[in-house]
């Protein structure tokens, strides 16, 4: 049993990879400068859809690992970890955007690189200050941004957290059903 559950670490760490690296593809293929979103109230209504669709997915992630079944569990990590860091591309998307429609309103963001790192700062907490929001657009996002880590991120490291300090069956023995 022990090979399994090296075998089961193994897959879950090459599927969180996985999810990571597709993920950060398809943001860097987003054509983000020509989808050509037209006035405030669109953008407000993509932005607020897609940052529902995010929190439903890391909720529901955030869920099944709580649950612990055994249906679930293989992939619950990786599937939290993939969420979690599709919010960080969510905001990076918003931020890419935000730049290339109203240039000047994220200091010294100018591509999509620039974005996911300014994303990466604000997630992390780590601030350095190098890019940062001027206009009060910018920094209302990016407060939305801060409180929805608060919120989300909070809940779901505090979930992982509890769940890896609970006492569980040894390595080698079959979990209960």
């Amino acid at each position: 049993m022990a090979g399994d559950a090296r075998r089961t670490v193994l897959i879950n760490l090459a599927a969180t990879a996985g999810a990571v690296a597709a993920c950060t593809g398809v943001y860097y293929a987003l054509p983000l400068g020509t989808l050509g979103l037209v006035g405030t109230l669109g953008s407000l209504v993509v932005f607020g859809v897609g940052l529902i669709v995010v929190s439903v997915l890391i909720t529901v992630q955030v869920r099944r690992f709580r649950s612990g079944g055994r249906q679930h569990h293989g992939s619950s990590i990786a599937g939290v970890v993939a969420a979690l860091y599709l919010a960080v591309l969510f905001f990076a998307a918003v931020y890419a955007g935000m730049a290339h429609h109203e240039p000047g309103s994220i200091a010294e963001l100018r591509t999509k690189t620039d974005a996911l790192y300014f994303a990466l700062s604000i997630t992390s907490t780590v601030g350095f200050g190098d890019v940062h929001a001027v206009s009060q657009f910018a920094r209302a996002v990016a407060a939305v941004h801060m409180a929805f880590n608060i919120g989300f991120l909070g809940v779901a490291l505090a979930v992982l957290r509890t769940k890896a300090s609970r006492p569980g069956p040894d390595v080698g023995q079959a979990r209960p059903r």
